[in-house]
């Protein structure tokens, strides 16, 4: 009777197991077992000695005791698990595969992760600003490639064969582009904790895209002439501002209304007693003010446009998309040469003044940026031909009548011109 007792085994640290006499239920044969918790939860161990299950668990106090693994305790088929991440693991690589293990299940699914992404640069925004909406139409298509999958789990191959089948046939600089997206959002998955402890990302492997020379279309002052000529009415403002004062295509009117109170210039913004145009923060795309002077040329396109003194209404109420691409069939045939008229102003006005600081300040832009995209080398008299262009058809108002225009650019009244006094 005194070997079916109970034995207590006592481990170094004071912890305790007892060792108990049990009968297997179906076989009715006697054995040993003694149980402990693991995770919450509890195991039991069962030998056919008592010797063999107080030796059993003094091991598994050790085990316990020490804090780590109780490796006595799993299943054959997780020690040869264990067993095989220790031999592919090599020494010095422990705190890497850790830190895979841990991103893998902080990530979740990659499509969540790119929505909290989106909507921490649209919250820092203040809106979907057209270059966001890019972005997110890029990451969105990424993420629904991969779709089920976490952040940690997406290798350097897999991302590449994405981004070149999603850039196929497609220019550099698109390329590039959508590179960048890709290495934006993995820096934010690298803050975040969900992709690894890499310093370079699988986005960051990816190939970087050499740039091509892009040739930027410079009008002849032909060319010119002939938009003059076609140009609408209501966009005549619109031309004017590109070719003789350099300003971007969204800034002479706003392709949209915007919740950060971005718009188009308006007329009362152009100083005619001092001869200047005064781009508002709001109205520049790099959110700085800047003077424009206005050359003979840039005044006389604007009192052709039916643009003069006293009025006040947007310059051309609505971003002109129909009629760009109106004029680009009909004049150009392959289509409207994107930014066409303010890279011309930066080539001729710079043969005319050969100050590429002025030209950047007068733009709102860098001299770098000039050297890169709008310093096309022309010589001084061709700067001048350029600025000595007048419209042929006859000016709006011509009559003397100023048309005052309100906030959609629509006719609001008619008055007569009110001229300053001088002298």
């Amino acid at each position: 009777m005194s070997a079916k007792r109970s034995k207590v085994v006592k481990g170094e640290k004071g912890m305790r197991l007892t060792v108990y006499p049990w009968t297997h239920p179906a076989s009715g044969e006697s054995r040993w077992r003694f149980a402990w918790k693991d995770g919450g939860k509890w195991r039991y161990s069962t030998y056919r000695t008592k010797a063999a299950a107080e030796e059993g668990a003094a091991l598994r106090l050790a085990e316990i005791e020490d804090g780590g693994l109780v490796w006595s305790g799993l299943s054959p088929a997780r020690r040869a698990f264990l067993a095989s991440v220790h031999a592919e693991t090599p020494a010095g690589d422990e705190e890497t595969v850790l830190a895979y293990l841990s991103s893998r299940g902080k990530s979740g699914e990659i499509v969540e992760a790119v929505g909290r992404f989106m909507a921490g640069k649209e919250s820092a925004a203040g809106e979907l600003s057209p270059y966001l909406g890019t972005v997110k139409g890029i990451l969105e298509a990424m993420a629904k490639n991969f779709q089920g999958r976490t952040v940690a789990d997406i290798h350097q191959s897999e991302l590449a064969a994405w981004w070149d089948k999603r850039t196929e046939g497609r220019g550099w600089k698109l390329r590039r582009d959508v590179r960048g997206y890709l290495v934006m959002f993995w820096r934010w998955c690298l803050r975040e904790g969900i992709a690894g402890r890499e310093p370079v990302t699988v986005a960051a492997r990816l190939p970087l895209v050499a740039s091509e020379e892009m040739e930027k279309r410079v009008l002849t002052p032909a060319e010119l002439s002939g938009i003059l000529s076609e140009v609408s009415d209501s966009c005549r403002g619109w031309v004017v501002l590109g070719a003789f004062a350099g300003m971007r295509p969204e800034e002479a009117a706003a392709k949209k209304a915007s919740r950060k109170g971005k718009r188009g210039l308006r007329r009362e913004e152009i100083d005619w007693q001092f001869g200047v145009i005064r781009v508002p923060a709001c109205v520049s795309k790099v959110r700085r003010a800047r003077i424009i002077p206005m050359s003979d040329a840039l005044k006389a396109g604007l009192e052709w446009a039916g643009i003069r003194e006293g009025q006040t209404g947007t310059v051309c109420g609505e971003y002109p998309v129909d009629e760009i691409k109106r004029l680009g069939d009909k004049l150009f045939k392959t289509g409207w040469p994107k930014d066409s008229l303010r890279h011309s102003y930066g080539s001729y006005r710079n043969a005319v003044v050969r100050s590429l600081e002025q030209v950047a300040e007068e733009m709102g832009t860098s001299v770098a940026m000039l050297h890169r995209h709008y310093h096309n080398p022309k010589a001084e008299a061709e700067g001048v031909e350029w600025f000595s262009i007048r419209a042929a058809c006859d000016p709006i108002c011509s009559d003397g009548i100023v048309v005052n225009v309100d906030e959609s650019g629509a006719v609001a009244d008619m008055k007569p011109l009110k001229l300053r006094e001088t002298g």
